[in-house]
């Protein structure tokens, strides 16, 4: 009978702790209520629970009815010091259930008349723990108890288990909180860094204090492709620093990252934002080398153009004005002059036109006004249809200006047009240009098959923004384009 007593005993505990230990997700407030809950149907007197980390550091995170020996000065004798149960756990040599133990805090609390002890001399002492991992221990006396049946000890050790299993549950819940939680972090300093990545002069500067915003790192030191920038921090004592190296492609840097703790998660969010900032540095680095090939190409191009065209009608000029020197007849002579003032006015235009390419006076009036402007230089009769609020970046305004004025070149030169349509369509998201002509067209096989240098540079610059070009045309019946770039 008395066998069944204590098994029924024993069930009733496991399960008042299991619907504890369900309670909740607050780790200190679980385990207090576990303790009360576990002397309550043990009769036991008093207890407490030790966690103790890797290092051996312990906290005391739950008692239940100290002695005023072991409460005295805001529990003082529980929270420093050593004592024999947790050498015996540091040691890996507490592995179950222990019968008794003399606790040393006890003794140094009648030895240093701390007060009273209520009769309790010794305790039993259980490793909380699930699987591999420890966790702590878990303590409980009762006063002239010196020893505890090896039934109580297997209560004991169920118990045990029951709150090492559940402190891995929290430890795992707030851990995935914690990674969630330092992940969309991480996803929001992503995104606005790859936003400014085009608009900040020292992109390291912008990085640092992003990160310090989201993070809260006692300290940052970054820099990357010749940029440096830190936050020092205001204690520089017991701060531990993960340091990280950066390298993609032609970027390279380093991030060291100070603060009072880390763990295995910090760490994982530490390598990720450093990985991110190594192609955060590259693809600028590869912006800033692809500016570099548009002026370098748009040179060429300007270069090219001058030869084509300015230069000679110049050396038409020259031809003209040095054979005008062996005229001795006065209506081949007023002849030839009127042909020098045609081609000295045709190379003005010429001039002017490429000018306004190298800088388009019109554009800080909107890119209608611009595009209108330069297609009137050009003398083409250009009328416009804008629909939607035209308040658009001025990235976007510069690749219409550019796609528009591209095109206006062309309709000049090959078209034979007499009237150009340009249409602008602005919606929430995106903005839409289509620019049609009156002029002779084309054969559309030549985009496929040999598209000219500029056909190709409008295409590629509506791609660089994230667009996409068409170009309709049908020989002797003109040409339309369609530019579509998002905002």
């Amino acid at each position: 009978m008395e066998s069944n007593h204590q098994e029924m005993t024993k069930l009733k505990t496991i399960k008042a702790i299991a619907e504890t230990l369900n309670q909740g997700n607050n780790l200190n407030e679980m385990l207090q209520s576990v303790l009360k809950e576990l002397l309550k149907v043990t009769e036991l007197e008093t207890g407490w629970i030790y966690l103790i980390d890797n290092q051996g550091n312990y906290e005391l995170i739950a008692d239940v009815y100290l002695p005023p020996a072991l409460s005295w000065q805001d529990k003082k004798p529980m929270c420093e010091g050593n004592c024999w149960c947790i050498q015996e756990y540091n040691e890996n040599t507490l592995k179950k259930a222990f019968n008794i133990i003399g606790c040393k805090r006890i003794d140094d609390a009648i030895k240093y008349d701390w007060g009273k002890t209520n009769d309790i001399t010794h305790h039993a002492t259980v490793p909380l723990q699930a699987g591999d991992e420890r966790f702590g221990l878990l303590n409980v006396a009762a006063p002239n108890k010196d020893r505890f049946t090896n039934n109580e000890l297997a209560l004991l050790e169920a118990v045990a288990f029951q709150i090492g299993t559940a402190i891995k549950r929290m430890k795992l819940y707030h851990n995935e909180q914690k990674r969630a939680a330092l992940y969309q972090s991480l996803g929001q300093i992503s995104a606005t860094l790859n936003a400014k990545r085009a608009k900040e002069s020292n992109l390291a500067e912008t990085v640092v204090s992003e990160m310090y915003r989201a993070f809260s790192w006692s300290g940052i030191q970054f820099e990357c492709n010749h940029l440096k920038s830190e936050i020092q921090p205001t204690k520089s004592t017991h701060l531990k620093t993960i340091e990280k190296e950066i390298h993609l492609g032609e970027t390279k840097g380093k991030l060291n990252i100070s603060h009072m703790e880390f763990d295995a998660i910090d760490e994982e969010i530490i390598q990720q934002l450093s990985n991110h900032l190594g192609i955060l540095f590259e693809n600028a680095r590869l912006d800033e080398k692809s500016r570099e090939i548009a002026l370098i190409e748009e040179r060429n191009r300007l270069a090219r153009d001058l030869h084509d065209s300015v230069n000679q009608l110049l050396f038409s000029l020259s031809l003209t004005a040095r054979g005008m020197k062996e005229v001795k007849d006065i209506d081949k002579l007023h002849h030839s002059l009127s042909y020098i003032q045609e081609l000295s006015q045709e190379a003005l235009r010429e001039m002017r036109s490429l000018i306004w390419q190298l800088r388009p006076s019109g554009l800080e009036s909107g890119v209608v006004s611009a595009i209108k402007s330069y297609g009137e230089m050009l003398m083409l009769n250009v009328d416009f249809d804008l629909t939607g609020v035209l308040n658009l970046p001025n990235t976007t305004e510069e690749c219409l200006w550019r796609i528009g004025q591209e095109a206006l070149n062309n309709i000049k030169k090959h078209a034979q047009a007499s009237t150009v349509k340009v249409k602008v369509d602005v919606t929430k998201n995106r903005v839409k240009m289509t620019i049609t002509d009156d002029g002779i067209g084309f054969n559309p096989s030549i985009i496929q098959h040999s598209p000219t240098i500029g056909l190709s540079s409008m295409k590629e610059r509506a791609e660089i923004h994230g667009g996409y070009l068409k170009i309709n045309t049908i020989e002797g019946k003109g040409t339309t384009i369609s530019v579509s770039v998002p905002i």
